[in-house]
């Protein structure tokens, strides 16, 4: 078997969250570029039971495969070459995905899921209330998860909670519903001073990782979100996009209508083909700065609680999310 084929499997079955059957598997690899129907994908799992990378189970609906912690060694030990690019794809398939309207304020969105001991929510919702009346995060919405929740393919661990935000990259899937490709080049940490965006400190390009960029920035202690709220200068998770400047007028009607249902994002819009910040935009096109839906767990990281944060995580409906204040007094948090 081919070893990206097999990183992709393997990928797909360690972000399940539980058991998941041929058809589930076929559908997901998709989003890695790779074509395969139910029934070819059934004859690689045997290849990979065989190898001892996954095993049958039982549990849920007519059960399905998960992976083992072999499986989990493998895809660590994938080389770079094979798993670069995963970031890129999988932005594009949840795009795809996404059916939010924010005309009728209806459909699903992008959520980025973050897993903690379930004692620590009230805790962590304190260091993320502030972020949320700030630009700095996607909206002004969330969710808590309660153990044992099923969010799409994910399940809540026994004894934690999973806190759901919203993930720019539901900009991107609004936009295509409207007929407007956009271009995610890449995510970074940005300075922000006096409250406005001063500069990009570091950048991780889309098309050259498998990782989330803002994850791997948030987790390597590289954000202040804590200062900015207090002093107006410190450093956010951003991602940089571009849209087609011939659709500009639509892009920044879209992007109004966001704002007014409470998904507003948007830090900087460029002008047509010049540079943002310093980093150039390709002919024809134009640069935009959208804050990361991570930020407010990236306070919660700098407040010494490690989430375990996923990125990208799963599609929901944009009808059961709450506002930020609403979380406060459900849990009993005082606003800042």
């Amino acid at each position: 078997m081919k070893q990206q084929l097999k990183v992709a499997m393997l990928r797909v079955l360690r972000d399940a969250g539980g058991p998941i059957g041929s058809a589930r598997i076929a559908e997901d690899i998709r989003l890695y570029g790779i074509d395969l129907g139910p029934r070819s994908v059934r004859l690689r799992l045997k290849e990979l039971a065989s190898e001892g990378l996954v095993a049958e189970s039982r549990r849920g609906r007519g059960g399905g495969r998960t992976i083992t912690n072999k499986g989990v060694a493998e895809i660590g030990d994938a080389l770079v070459q094979d798993r670069v690019g995963f970031a890129s794809a999988k932005i594009d398939s949840l795009a795809c995905r996404t059916s939010f309207d924010p005309a009728s304020g209806k459909g699903d969105v992008v959520l980025n899921l973050s897993t903690m001991h379930a004692s620590l929510v009230r805790p962590a919702l304190r260091e993320m209330l502030p972020v949320f009346t700030t630009s700095f995060s996607m909206g002004k919405y969330a969710c808590v998860f309660e153990p044992g929740t099923r969010v799409g393919n994910f399940v809540v661990p026994s004894g934690r909670v999973a806190i759901g935000t919203v993930c720019s990259v539901t900009v991107n899937g609004v936009l295509l519903s409207r007929g407007i490709p956009t271009v995610s080049k890449f995510g970074g940490v940005l300075e922000i001073f006096n409250h406005e965006p001063l500069r990009f400190t570091d950048v991780i390009y889309y098309e050259s990782t498998s990782l989330d960029p803002l994850t791997v920035f948030i987790k390597g202690g590289l954000t202040s979100l804590d200062k900015i709220w207090k002093t107006g200068a410190g450093r956010i998770g951003a991602s940089f996009r571009e849209v087609p400047t011939c659709m500009l007028p639509l892009v920044a009607e879209t992007l109004d209508q966001l704002e007014a249902v409470g998904l507003g994002c948007v830090l900087i819009i460029g002008k047509p083909n010049r540079p943002v910040l310093g980093f150039p935009v390709s002919e024809g096109r134009t640069g935009l700065i959208l804050a990361g839906g991570l930020n407010p767990l990236a306070a919660v990281e700098q407040s010494g609680v490690s989430p375990g944060n996923s990125a990208m995580a799963e599609i929901y409906d944009f009808a059961k999310l709450e506002t930020y204040d609403e979380l406060a007094e459900r849990f009993g948090v005082k606003l800042p």
